[in-house]
């Protein structure tokens, strides 16, 4: 009995080994996702974006970790906010691409979408592209055009697209 236990042990090595080199490569991915975010608070924009691409290429070299949608939309989306405050538009509308790409139809990542989306207006509002905005808002679900920041973005990129109306409409609802 204790050879056959032996034996599976044996067998079963490879595969624990695999699994072990798996979770370990996902914590590095995690740390590195979790740095990025506080460099990101702490205004180190470059090395925020850095390591959220870190946090991405060690996702794209672990097969088991691409199915993570939402970990890939969260990189997408700190790696683009840097770019941003880099004013890096260019890097920024890339990083935001294919942030929208990973989570189209992936219910995991619909709230990282959602928070992309209204990142992306808010970007939208700063380099002073109220149709833009006013896009990305609208392609919102319903639930979410009635949040409090979504409603404040509406508010001031239809004031900056000059649409009283507009903007006369959306302050009665924040109200």
């Amino acid at each position: 009995v204790s050879l056959i236990h032996a034996a599976n042990r044996l067998i079963g090595l490879p595969e624990r080994a695999r699994l072990w080199r798996v979770a370990r490569r996902e914590r590095m991915a995690q740390a590195a996702l979790r740095e990025s975010l506080a460099q990101y608070f702490a205004g180190r924009y470059s090395r925020a974006k850095s390591a959220a691409q870190h946090a991405l290429s060690i996702q794209d070299d672990t097969p088991e970790l691409k199915r993570d949608a939402e970990f890939g939309v969260l990189g997408m989306l700190l790696a683009a906010g840097s770019a941003h405050r880099l004013q890096d538009r260019k890097q920024r509308d890339e990083h935001l691409a294919r942030a929208f790409q990973l989570a189209q139809g992936n219910s995991a990542a619909r709230s990282a979408e959602e928070g992309a989306r209204l990142m992306a207006a808010e970007w939208a509002i700063d380099d002073r592209d109220a149709p833009r905005s006013l896009q990305l808002l609208n392609d919102l679900p319903p639930g979410v055009m009635r949040r409090t920041q979504a409603l404040r973005l509406k508010l001031q990129a239809a004031r900056l697209g000059q649409q009283p109306q507009e903007a006369l409409k959306t302050a009665r609802l924040l109200v």
